[in-house]
């Protein structure tokens, strides 16, 4: 595939997104959704899609046992490569942002090292890698994903806070990703130590997987409807005036996930796990970005802002960067 080819592959598919978060954008101008709803919306995403994401991830499609290891050998990789980025970038913001503002320099880290893997690059890897016979695509990105909680939940949370004790295992434990994953990976890897009979592993009832998938569906339009929430009340005249803001964006959105792609192919990662790899760096800021600089007191506009017109520059650099990713790829 050229480059021209997997540019507008990925262009289409970042387009849907962007459609969805247009309606999102209108249904807030109007009134129709709420900040009340927007919560709701995102703690059903967060409590009940993501972990169905996940499990279907894991359950919908049927493998051999020699599949089985190479998938797990994939999980595994995507996991280390996923430690690593989240380790690498949180030393780099420590040299990037000095800013004597302490808000604002705790929000500018944050949101140059957590992207929205869990509402943008899981749902942009569903779209563009899954298919009906494999779910590849989601697979990776839920291990990435878990990953990332566990980084959001450690230094995300002591960098807002600024308190080492605002670390809870039991959040870590318990965070609604690792459980999916865990139970994903019974599920998955049980075909090589329970048979029955003729049958080999745990396998859903038809009408519970059925019910998994319908409900893993909706991390599609719902995590595009919130951004949209957010992007109509952010202040982007704002945004376009203040230099380090930039800064933080083209950390986010070209250099971690360039400087990833680089060093992934110099070690001769290919395939999946590389276009996995590479979309969940080069999301844009993280929602969480808000929801935790809200909760701590930091600067909640400036990451409104951060949230808001990353996303709109990830519409041009995410095509450009994913689509030369999954051309060599």
């Amino acid at each position: 595939m050229d480059f021209a080819s997997s540019f507008f592959a990925v262009a289409e598919k970042v387009g849907l997104l962007f459609i969805l978060i247009a309606i999102g954008f209108i249904c807030q101008k109007i009134k129709l959704l709420t900040e009340e709803a927007n919560k709701c919306m995102s703690d059903i995403v967060m409590y009940i899609v993501t972990p169905c994401v996940i499990i279907n991830a894991f359950s919908a499609t049927l493998y051999t046992r020699e599949e089985i290891f190479d998938v797990l050998k994939n999980i595994g990789l995507t996991a280390l490569i996923a430690v690593a980025c989240h380790v690498a970038m949180i030393l780099a913001v420590y040299l990037i942002f000095r800013t004597s503002d302490e808000d604002r320099r705790r929000v500018m880290r944050f949101g140059a090292v957590f992207s929205n893997a869990g509402f943008i690059a899981l749902p942009l890897a569903q779209a563009l890698i899954d298919t009906p016979e494999s779910h590849e695509g989601s697979l990776y990105a839920a291990v990435y994903l878990a990953v990332f909680n566990i980084a959001l939940w450690t230094w995300g949370l002591v960098n807002m806070s600024g308190e080492k004790k605002s670390i809870n295992a039991r959040k870590i434990i318990l965070n609604p990703g690792i459980i999916g994953v865990v139970a994903g990976l019974i599920i998955f890897t049980s075909p090589l130590y329970v048979n029955f009979g003729e049958v080999s592993g745990i396998r859903l009832p038809g009408v519970i997987q059925d019910a998994i998938s319908a409900v893993s569906a909706l991390n599609l339009p719902l995590p595009m409807l919130m951004v949209g929430f957010y992007l109509a009340k952010a202040d982007l005249l704002a945004a376009f005036r203040d230099g380090l803001s930039f800064i933080c964006m083209a950390v986010r959105l070209v250099v971690f996930p360039m400087v990833l792609f680089a060093v992934l192919r110099i070690l001769g990662v290919d395939g999946n796990v590389l276009i996995v790899s590479v979309i969940g760096a080069s999301a844009p800021v993280g929602a969480t970005t808000t929801i935790f600089s809200a909760k701590f007191g930091r600067d909640t506009e400036l990451s409104v802002r951060l949230v808001s017109l990353s996303t709109i520059i990830s519409m041009i650099t995410m095509p450009l960067i994913v689509g030369l990713t999954q051309m060599v790829a």
